[in-house]
């Protein structure tokens, strides 16, 4: 995705309702970006599905493999629903490879809060 893509992407879904980039916890190259969170900005509430769309620079051979540190993940290419699991800090992460034959890593540190206590 060249720079321009990724601009109109970012600007695209801010437009439609989405939130803003969130930025990696940690990332192996700067051509990952962040992830795109659906529902915007807010607490992450335990049980709930929220809807990510991996951003970055690179041009890749396939789409993003997600991972997560617990709960269900359904990814879809550029898109990704997780249903989170209980309260405390967890992880979202993506890789992908690039035409060059790298690895790029990417990921997100989110604390998750107990559904009686969310705002």
């Amino acid at each position: 995705m060249n720079r321009i893509a990724l601009a109109f992407l970012v600007s695209s879904l801010t437009a439609c309702g989405g939130g803003a980039l969130m930025e990696p916890s940690t990332a192996t190259d700067t051509q990952i970006q962040g992830l795109v969170r659906e529902r915007g900005t807010g607490e992450f509430v335990e049980f709930a599905t929220e809807s990510f769309e991996a951003v970055y620079s690179a041009e890749t051979l396939r789409a993003p493999e997600w991972t997560v540190s617990g709960g269900t993940l359904m990814g879809n290419g550029n898109s990704a629903k997780w249903q989170l699991p209980r309260a405390g800090e967890h992880t979202i992460s993506i890789k992908v490879f690039t035409v060059d034959g790298r690895e790029l890593t990417g990921s997100w540190t989110v604390k998750i809060v107990h559904r009686d206590t969310a705002s």
